[in-house]
């Protein structure tokens, strides 16, 4: 179709319309916008919040009466508020605390099964063939001995003094020459038991007293005469300081 055409059906006289794109600006009667204002749809700025009027409508929200000072949003309390993250300091400081802590507890516990295992090695040298009693009245005696200022304040070191000199050592096993091997494994493990029984503060122990020697009854040391006896407990006799 050539630029002259004429579209059908129109009468000759007809003028061609030009075309032209739809306004975005709308102008209605009974608009809510005041005087000659216009609205731009393409380009609206939002200044407050819109407000619903009463129309004699009947699904209508009241308008909002409040002065702008009584629309300020409160501030959440101190309390609601969420914590913030701890600076890294903080955190750090935090981590080798509970590390430090942590590798105080593995340090006591260590020297704990050390204690405990000393102990154990003392009741079965030195009393593995005694019954239950005699057992832990020897193990009695070394724990009356770490409370003594004149002996060292540890179990280990209690049961290990002199061990540097041959026969020369508070318990004979600990300086005979002879290795600490542990051969009969039920006795082993019956000692650990021992030890921790008297660790634990076993009652039957309250009989031994402050005891701090003993020797075996076919033998009769020099010191035993300096010594107050207390009690016989199997082939072991047991004496505290006069």
């Amino acid at each position: 179709m050539g630029q002259n055409a004429v579209a059908r059906g129109l009468p000759a006289e007809a003028k061609a319309v030009d075309l032209v794109p739809p306004s975005t600006t709308i102008i209605t009667k009974g608009s809510l916008l005041p005087g000659a204002a216009s609205l731009d749809i393409a380009s609206l700025p939002v200044d407050r919040e819109q407000e619903v009027v009463s129309l004699s409508k009947s699904d209508y929200v009241e308008p909002d009466t409040r002065s702008d000072a009584e629309r300020i949003i409160e501030r959440p309390k101190p309390e609601s508020r969420l914590s913030a993250t701890p600076p890294v300091w903080k955190l750090e400081s935090t981590y080798k605390a509970k590390r430090g802590e942590k590798q105080k507890i593995i340090a006591q516990k260590r020297t704990r099964l050390a204690e405990e295992n000393c102990l154990a090695k003392a009741v079965y040298f030195e009393a593995r063939t005694e019954t239950e009693l005699g057992q832990l009245a020897v193990a009695k005696v070394i724990l009356n001995r770490v409370k003594d200022p004149l002996y060292p304040k540890t179990i280990c070191g209690v049961v290990y003094q002199g061990s540097d000199r041959r026969n020369s050592c508070q318990f004979s096993f600990a300086c005979d020459g002879l290795p600490d091997e542990i051969k009969n494994q039920t006795a082993w493990t019956h000692s650990k038991v021992i030890a921790e029984k008297a660790l634990a503060g076993d009652e039957t122990m309250r009989i031994m007293g402050a005891a701090t020697h003993y020797h075996a009854d076919y033998v009769k040391p020099r010191w035993s005469y300096q010594m107050r006896r207390l009690i016989k407990i199997g082939r072991h006799i047991f004496y505290a300081d006069t």
